[in-house]
């Protein structure tokens, strides 16, 4: 009888590791996966266990700020509005969760869930301003939690998202139990997610406009440029957006033009104060040209 276990190999290698007390054992399991990526060690890991303890091992440090949905990205319901109105808008965005506030998105009083919606629709309360329906309890967190810590908590409390406020008691960004799990896990897309499109455009004289939130291969592959260069391999930045904030490190001003590598600039087309909307891409040739003007 064959009783090979595909994970038995995986598992027996966490037995060795934590028999040895004073083996250092993070750094041991950094160097297990760095020999299976480089296929020149052991193969009991598989590509899929590689990415998972990668990221478990990338997510110790890692805070709220940098796993959070930003303000400017937040979708809320004003509570004087309606249940009908705010079905509308949950069926429209494909979310199962939404927060409502007060008189601004600083004044969050609650999250209401589809199930309090549907209980409203199905006794004929579908005009009934949503202030007046069950809410469930919003969770406030500092930004500077850690995102492990975070989801704990959430698992203990039951509460599957919280919003992240600022010393001054404003919002700067909302979290949910899927946005942690899926920094260990990767993304996780159900039937109802909606596909977002990325907009990468060529203008007139070569000059690209594309979302700040276009990726950064994606963009790559468009323009047919190199953002970066190899040393950059190690940042956790996957956005355009995000790669124009690290060259400037910080939110540049609209019309302000960042210089980047290899001779690329990029030029700040739509900003907000917590994030870079739109981005024109300056091919190298252009600067130069705009250089000799």
């Amino acid at each position: 009888m064959n009783d090979e276990n595909p994970n038995r190999g995986f598992c027996s290698y966490f037995k060795n590791l934590f028999r040895n007390k004073n083996e250092d054992v993070r750094e041991t399991i950094e160097d297990l996966i760095e020999e299976a990526v480089d296929n020149t060690g052991h193969d009991e890991f598989s590509k899929h266990e590689q990415e998972l303890l990668s990221n478990l091992l990338g997510i110790k440090d890692k805070k709220a700020c940098r796993v959070m949905i930003p303000r400017s990205d937040i979708i809320a319901f004003q509570k004087d509005g309606t249940v009908e109105e705010l079905t509308k808008l949950m069926v429209e965005k494909g979310h199962s969760r939404i927060p409502v506030y007060g008189e601004s998105l600083d004044d969050i009083i609650g999250v209401v869930h589809i199930i309090n919606l549907a209980t409203c629709l199905l006794r004929g309360q579908d005009k009934t301003p949503v202030s007046q329906i069950k809410f469930n309890p919003v969770k406030l967190v500092s930004p500077e939690v850690s995102v492990l810590d975070l989801l704990k908590e959430m698992q203990q409390s039951k509460n599957h998202m919280a919003v992240v406020v600022d010393d001054y008691g404003g919002v700067c960004g909302l979290l949910t139990i899927e946005d942690l799990l899926e920094e260990i896990v990767g993304d996780i897309e159900d039937e109802y997610d909606l596909q977002e499109n990325h907009i990468i455009t060529l203008q007139d004289k070569g000059f690209f406009v594309a979302d700040a939130k276009a990726y950064l291969d994606e963009v790559e592959e468009t323009t047919g440029l190199r953002l970066g260069e190899e040393n950059d391999k190690d940042s956790e930045v996957d956005t355009l957006g995000g790669y124009v904030f690290e060259l400037a490190q910080r939110i540049p001003n609209r019309g302000e033009i960042i210089e980047g590598h290899n001779g690329i600039k990029f030029k700040i087309l739509d900003v907000d104060p917590s994030r870079i909307k739109k981005i024109m891409i300056i091919l190298p040739t252009l600067s130069s040209e705009n250089n000799n003007d």
